[in-house]
C-alpha cells in the first residue's frame, strides 16, 4: 500500500490539478470591498480550516476565515504562560502526516525528532498502587486468561486494534464494513471479553460502552497498525496507541501553536478573529453569514470548519437533510478535562514504581511526561468524558488541590513534590465544546458516508469528519478535501 504521502496529491500537484489559471470570480472586486462579499467564506481557524484557506487563496479566490474566539488553532493550543509551555492538544507529528510535514517546510516551522511519551504506567485499583511487574499476580488483577497479562490502560488496544478486521484505510468505508456498526459492548460480547475487562475499559474510556461506535475506533485503530507495521513491533508491546504514536512522531519546537499561527499569519488580513457566526442562510446567488457583532457576510460558497459541537448552534437556512442534519444534532463528543502539574523531584526513584498511573478513581489517567529532550517536569492528569463532570465542577485552582491530593493520597512518595501549573477542560471551551468526536452505534456507517457532503452551497470541514487520517493530519486531510470541491464549483 502507498503511504499518505504518495497516494493523496502534494499540495503543489492538487493546485496543478485545479487548473492552471486562477478560479473565476464572480464578484467584482470593487463590489466585494464594498459589501464584504467574498469568494468563500470558512467559519473556524482550526486546522481545516486555515489549510482550506491556504489552499484556496493560492487558487486565486478570495477567501476570509472568521474564528470566534481571540486565537486561531482549534484544538492545537500551546499553554505558552505555562511552565514549560505545554500543548494541550495537538503535539504529535506522525511520520506519515504528510500534510502537516509540508505546511511546517513551507511555513519554516521547526520540527524536532520525536514527541513527548509518558512514563511507563504503574495502576491504581480500588485506591491500591500496584506496580506494574505486580499487575498479572495481583490478587487486585480479576481479569480472565490472558487477559490478566495486558495492562489496563491497553485493554481497550487488546480487544479493538488488535482486532480489527481492515486492512487498508479506507476499509471502514466498504460496504462490507456496515457489519462492524456497532457498539464497543456488543463487541466485546463477541470476543468474549470477561466483566472485569468491560468494567476497566469503562474506566478508560469514562463512558458507557453502549455508546462507543467499533467502527470508529476501528478506522482509527486501523491506521494506527498501518503506520506501526514498518517497526519493529516488540518495541510497543505493552504501550498504548499514545504512547506508540509519541515513540515514531515529530514536534513542533515551542508548541504547535507555533505552526497554526504561522498558517494565519501567511492568510494575513483574510483571517478575522472575536467574528462568532450566528447564522447562514444560503440564498440563491450568494450565502448570507450573519455574526454576533451584528456584522454580515455574503460569500458564493461557505466551509463549516468547527467541530458539531459547535455548529448545531448556528442557524442554517434551508435547514440541512436526512444523515447530516442527525450526525450534526447528534455527534456525541468526549471531554478531557486536565489538571498539568509540576513535578519539584523524581518521586518514581523514591518509591520504585513506574512514574505514570492508569487509575479507576476520580481521574483516568496521571501521566508523567519524558520530554524529547529527556527532562521530566511535567505530569498531566486526565478525567474523561463522565468522570471530567466532577472535575470541571470545580474552580481551576482547585482542581490543582483535589489532584495533588488524590495523588498524594495514592503514591505518598509524590508528597510535597507537585505543584499546581494550570487546568483546562475541552468541554467548557466555548467554541470546541469537546476534546475528541464519537459516533453513535448504528449510525457511524450511514454518518461516514454522508455528513461530510456539500449541502447547497455549504461545504463541511474538520477532524470528525475524517475519512484515511487521525489526529492533525485528518483536520487537514479534510480541509484539503473541502477545498478541493469548492475549487471545482468555483471554476465551473
Amino acid at each position: 500500500m502507498k503511504s499518505s504521502a504518495t497516494s493523496n496529491l502534494s499540495r503543489r500537484g492538487f493546485v496543478a490539478a485545479a487548473g492552471a489559471t486562477a478560479v473565476t470570480l464572480t464578484f467584482s472586486r470593487k463590489t466585494r470591498a464594498a459589501d464584504d462579499r467574498h469568494d468563500v467564506a470558512i467559519v473556524g481557524a482550526g486546522l481545516a480550516g486555515l489549510h482550506a484557506a491556504s489552499i484556496l487563496t493560492e487558487l486565486g479566490a478570495d477567501v476570509v476565515v472568521l474564528e470566534a474566539s481571540q486565537r486561531t488553532g482549534g484544538r492545537c493550543l500551546t499553554m505558552d504562560h505555562w511552565h514549560l509551555h505545554p500543548d494541550l492538544g495537538g503535539a504529535q507529528i506522525g511520520r506519515d502526516y504528510a500534510r502537516v510535514l509540508d505546511a511546517a517546510r513551507r511555513l519554516g516551522v521547526k520540527l524536532g525528532p520525536g514527541a513527548h511519551v509518558n512514563a511507563p504506567y504503574a495502576f491504581v485499583v480500588g485506591g491500591t498502587l500496584i506496580p506494574a511487574r505486580e499487575w498479572p499476580r495481583s490478587p487486585l488483577n480479576r481479569l480472565e486468561g490472558a487477559e490478566r497479562e495486558i495492562p489496563p490502560h491497553a485493554l481497550g488496544s487488546y480487544y479493538v486494534e488488535g482486532r480489527t478486521p481492515f486492512k487498508t484505510l479506507d476499509g471502514w468505508l466498504a460496504p462490507e464494513a456496515a457489519q462492524y456498526d456497532l457498539s464497543l459492548t456488543e463487541w466485546l460480547d463477541r470476543q468474549g471479553a470477561s466483566p472485569e475487562a468491560r468494567r476497566i475499559i469503562r474506566e478508560s474510556q469514562g463512558r458507557a460502552l453502549e455508546s462507543l461506535s467499533v467502527l470508529r475506533m476501528m478506522q482509527e485503530a486501523t491506521r494506527g497498525k498501518i503506520s506501526m507495521a514498518q517497526y519493529d513491533g516488540r518495541a510497543f508491546e505493552g504501550k498504548d496507541s499514545f504512547e506508540r504514536a509519541a515513540i515514531t512522531s515529530q514536534h513542533v519546537i515551542g508548541g504547535t501553536s507555533r505552526l497554526t499561527d504561522a498558517m494565519s499569519a501567511s492568510l494575513g488580513e483574510r483571517v478575522r478573529l472575536g467574528k462568532q457566526v450566528r447564522s447562514i442562510d444560503l440564498q440563491r446567488r450568494a450565502a448570507v453569514l450573519r455574526c454576533a457583532d451584528g456584522s454580515r457576510i455574503r460569500a458564493r460558497f461557505v466551509l463549516a470548519a468547527v467541530p458539531f459541537t459547535v455548529l448545531r448552534q448556528i442557524a442554517i437556512t434551508p435547514a440541512l437533510r436526512g444523515d447530516q442534519a442527525d450526525a450534526v444534532q447528534r455527534m456525541p463528543y468526549g471531554n478531557q478535562s486536565q489538571v498539568w502539574l509540576r513535578v519539584r523531584k523524581p518521586y518514581w526513584e523514591l518509591d520504585g514504581i513506574e512514574a505514570s498511573m492508569w487509575t479507576d478513581g476520580p481521574f483516568n489517567l496521571i501521566r508523567q511526561q519524558i520530554e524529547s529532550d529527556g527532562s521530566r517536569e511535567l505530569m498531566s492528569v486526565l478525567a474523561f468524558s463522565e468522570k471530567s463532570v466532577r472535575i470541571d465542577a470545580l474552580p481551576e485552582a482547585e482542581r490543582g488541590r483535589f489532584a495533588i491530593a488524590e495523588i498524594e493520597r495514592i503514591r505518598p512518595a509524590t508528597r510535597g513534590l507537585l505543584e499546581f501549573v494550570g487546568a483546562h477542560s475541552w468541554e467548557r471551551a466555548p467554541y470546541q465544546r469537546g476534546c475528541s468526536f464519537q459516533m453513535v452505534p448504528g449510525r457511524a456507517f450511514a454518518w461516514a458516508h454522508n455528513m461530510a457532503k456539500p449541502h447547497l452551497s455549504l461545504h463541511f470541514a474538520g477532524e470528525h469528519l475524517r475519512r484515511l487520517e487521525v489526529g492533525m493530519e485528518g483536520a487537514m486531510e479534510s480541509g484539503e478535501r473541502a477545498a478541493r470541491e469548492i475549487a471545482e464549483r468555483l471554476d465551473a
